[in-house]
């Protein structure tokens, strides 16, 4: 692996725990955005940087996020904590089948010849990758979430648990109420994750072709 992909994946594996922390820290915003480096590694690079970046980097950095930004009682740093990576490794593969089955010809035609009409070619396929993305991730991380509490396991507060107490309080069952909870947070967040994903990523083509010209 060149040099360059390796910058670009360290660069992105620390930009992961930025955008997310800081909308949830500073401003109460309950998204967490942990993908969003990641997606775009993965559309400029492909699926080997993008497990790099978004599970092997982010094992690493867990914890100092949790200490320095989340603030994150070090009793609550168990092994826990790297369970929902699961929920990381799902999208990410989500991603490739998406791209590979039905955007890979799409973007063809749009990097080719970049404009808005080719752009809006591609924008119903990105929307509904970030819609199953969506769905995919809820399911996976409800699950992780029964399993977790199952077994009494200690973790931080997490935005959604907002959204599950409302639901268990109406007599909702636990694996329902813990995958429809995460649904309000991860419409938004994987659209933003997608869609800026797919953004930034043209700025690292960008890079890298300058690189390679030099």
């Amino acid at each position: 692996m060149h040099y360059p992909t390796l910058i670009l994946c360290l660069i992105s594996a620390l930009g992961n725990q930025i955008p997310g922390s800081f909308l949830t820290v500073l401003t109460g915003i309950p998204l967490y955005l942990d993908t969003l480096f990641t997606a775009a590694v993965f559309f400029s690079l492909g699926l080997i940087p993008a497990l790099i970046t978004g599970v092997f980097l982010h094992i690493l950095l867990i914890p100092a996020a949790h200490i320095f930004i989340y603030r994150t009682d070090t009793a609550l740093l168990t092994w826990n904590l790297y369970i929902f990576v699961l929920c990381i490794v799902v999208e990410i593969f989500l991603v490739y089948f998406f791209h590979k089955r039905w955007l890979k010809h799409q973007e063809a035609a749009f990097l080719a010849s970049p404009s808005l009409h080719s752009f809006l070619g591609m924008a119903p396929l990105l929307l509904m990758l970030a819609v199953l993305a969506c769905v995919v991730v809820s399911i996976t991380g409800g699950i992780i979430d029964l399993f977790i509490t199952h077994f009494t396991m200690p973790r931080p507060q997490a935005p959604e648990d907002i959204f599950k107490i409302g639901l268990l309080r109406n007599n909702m069952p636990f694996l329902a109420s813990a995958i429809l909870s995460r649904i309000p947070i991860n419409i938004v967040d994987r659209f933003f994750v997608i869609f800026g994903g797919y953004a930034i990523s043209l700025l690292y083509r960008k890079w890298l072709a300058i690189l390679k010209v030099r």
